[in-house]
Parts: structure tokens; sequence; C-alpha cells
């Protein structure tokens, strides 16, 4: 019982979402920085599409590891750890004289983002009642997505600096100051035994439960399928805007800021709404009305565009901290895992697509990618007709839903 007054200290919440930040602000500036590295380096369209692969398979394929150790021992260091290798991850680029050396340090930066979020998650899992789980997540999760929105915004004030490139060496300077903080309110953000803390917050048979895989086979297709279409949308704006519309940087720059901030409202609404209409309904609903704003995107232009672009980032990223607590709820003895898959994934597996597009823009241009990106929602969508109707809604019929898959 202590540990559960402890953890329901809204303050402990709101500084886990502001390390969500701070490690998240390296997957926002990546982007942003795309057009100057691509000028400084001569890089291709398909080299970019990898260097954002590697950033996100770094923080995917290893973070379901980091989650399955995070359910099973107390690592409780691992947040300030992954806040301070996230940032000096990308300020490292810095010292890159080669792609290979531009790939090194996009990867560091991804391992750092690896190993926070499914021990961050977990926390954040474990800080929330029963009945606001999704209000809760959404708190967590609005941290990582305006990470996205200011990382964009924070590299290109330092590339406007006098100096350019050689800025980006103070971009981790945030996690500097962070995560000392983080290390001494480390008692307070993580419960000394969290294993017997996750016992006590889920009813006793149901935390044995096995792992539902046909629900989470079906939940992961759906984040892939809308991490593509993310991480698509905030790697070739820029490029499109710069190189196919002959258009400013800084103007490209700010309509991503406009993508990412928006979702940033639009996680915390998702989050929040998901606890009243059901978690099945906010992910139906974000990729359904996603499908038409994105096909119409290419032919708007001036503020129908940045109007159109941040209805986007809204939609879409308001189904993202309800995929992670409808995972969690199904699989609640494996609360740094569900965390870990679904964060992972979101992040990760979103950089495979962007490879795929860099290659079909090589190819044929940036107009046919965002006609790729207007066809994916369709699959998305179809996914949802494959989710239980109330799972997140109760947890009785999270068990019978997962036993139906």
């Amino acid at each position: 019982m202590p540990q559960a007054k402890a953890a329901f200290l809204p303050s402990t919440l709101l500084l886990l979402s502001l390390a969500h930040l701070v490690t998240d602000l390296s997957q926002g500036a990546l982007p942003a920085l795309l057009p100057e590295l691509q000028k400084a380096y001569n890089l291709t369209y398909a080299q970019i599409g990898f260097m954002v692969l590697m950033q996100n398979m770094a923080s995917s394929v290893i973070q379901p590891i980091f989650g399955y150790l995070a359910d099973r021992i107390a690592l409780p260091w691992l947040i300030p750890a992954g806040v301070i290798i996230s940032g000096l991850g990308m300020a490292s680029l810095i010292f890159a004289d080669s792609y290979s050396s531009l790939l090194a340090a996009v990867t560091i930066g991804g391992l750092g983002v690896a190993a926070f979020h499914p021990q961050g998650s977990k926390a954040a899992h474990l800080t929330s009642a029963k009945e606001s789980k999704g209000h809760s997540m959404g708190i967590f999760s609005v941290g990582g997505n305006l990470g996205f929105a200011l990382g964009a915004m924070y590299i290109t004030f330092l590339l406007h600096l006098s100096g350019g490139l050689a800025n980006i060496a103070w971009f981790g300077l945030p996690a500097l100051i962070l995560a000392p903080i983080l290390w001494s309110q480390l008692r307070r953000i993580v419960p000394t035994a969290p294993a017997a803390s996750l016992h006590a917050t889920t009813a006793g048979s149901q935390t044995h439960r096995p792992i539902p895989w046909g629900l989470l086979t079906v939940l992961l297709t759906y984040i892939f399928i809308r991490s593509s279409i993310h991480t698509g949308l905030s790697t070739y704006i820029p490029l499109y805007y710069v190189n196919h519309l002959s258009g400013s940087a800084f103007y490209a720059s700010n309509l991503l800021s406009v993508f990412f901030l928006s979702g940033v409202v639009g996680t915390y609404a998702g989050g929040r709404l998901s606890d009243k209409w059901g978690r099945k309904t906010i992910i139906m609903a974000s990729m359904a009305a996603t499908l038409p704003l994105v096909a119409i995107l290419p032919y708007t232009s001036g503020i129908a565009t940045v109007i159109l672009v941040g209805l986007i980032g809204f939609v879409m990223v308001s189904s993202f901290s309800t995929t992670i607590v409808l995972a969690q709820e199904a699989m609640p003895s494996h609360i740094g895992m569900a965390g870990g898959l679904t964060i992972g994934f979101s992040i990760g597996l979103g950089g495979v697509g962007a490879t795929l597009l860099g290659h079909v823009a090589d190819l044929f241009g940036i107009p046919a990618v965002f006609t790729l990106l207007a066809l994916l929602p369709l699959a998305g969508l179809a996914c949802t007709f494959f989710l239980p109707g109330s799972v997140g809604l109760k947890e009785t019929k999270i068990a019978e839903a997962s036993k139906g898959i």
C-alpha cells in the first residue's frame, strides 16, 4: 500500500513525461536535419532512409529485450542512462567525417531510446489508477511526442546560429541537465520492488495470464503501418518541399514542427478519450481519419498545407498512447515488454518503411512516395476490424477477447 500512495504523485508522472521529452528530442531532430546532412555529405534518398532505419531499428530491435529485463529485475538507472545516451548520441554527429560515422552516431542515440522506453512506460503505468490508464499514458506519451516536435525546432534553431552544423554539439545539453535530476529522484520515479507493485496493481490470477499473441500480432501490424506513415511523412515532408517544390528549408522545418506539435495534442486527447469510448474506437477512428487527409496533402499549398499537416499529426498520433495501454492491459505480467514492443515498434519499424520509401523516391521521385503513403491507411484500417470491441474497458473482457483470437 505505501508503494501505491507514492506512485500516484502527479509530479512523478510529470517528471517521467519530461524525461520522455528529452529522450525523444533526437527522434524529432533527425528528420529536420536530413536536408542539411544530404547537402553536406552528398547523400542519396536511399542513404537518408537507411540512416532513419538505423536510428529506429536500434531503438526498436533491442527495446523488447530491455522490456523483458525490466519485468524481472529492477533497472531504474536505465531511465537517466537512456536520456543521456540518446542526447549525446545525436550530439556526436559533430565528429562524423563519413557516412559510416553518421550511421554510428544515430545508432548510439537509438540505443538510448531503447533503454529508456520500457522502464519509463512501466513506471508510468504504475503511477496511474486502474480507471485512468489511458489518461496517464497519454500524459507520459505527450512528453515523447513533444520531444519529437521540440527536437525539430531545437535542431533548426542550432543550425541557424553562426557555425551551422557545428552547433549540433549543443544538442546534448538538455540531457546533461536532466539526467542527474532523474538519478537523484529514482526512488520516487520507480518503486523499489517493481514486481510486488505490479502484482498489487493487477488482479491476482490475471497477472499470470499468457501473452495473447493473436491480439498482439494484429496490434503490432497496425503500429507498423501507422509508424511507416508517420516516419514517411516526417522524413519526406521536408525533402518534398525543399527538393521537389523548391521551398525554403525553414518553411519545411516549420511544417515538421506543426506535424509533431499537433501529435502532442492528439496523443493526450486520444489517451483520455479511450478511457471513455474504448481503445478500439480511438484506434479505428484515428486511421479512418488519416486516410483522406494524407491523400489530399500533395494537392494543397500555403496555409491549407499547414492546417492539413496539423490535422494529420493530430488524428494519426491520437492512437499512440491507446495502443500502448491496450497491450499493457492484455499483458499484465509483461508490462515492460508490452511497452518495449509497442513503443519500440512505433519508433523502429517506421524506419523500415522510410528505407523502402527512399528507394521509391530514388526510382520514381518523391511524389510517388506520397501516393504510397495515401494507400497505407487502408491496410491499417483493415487491422482494426480484428481487434476485440471492448478491450481496454474491463480486464475481464480483455481476457475473453484475448482467448478468442
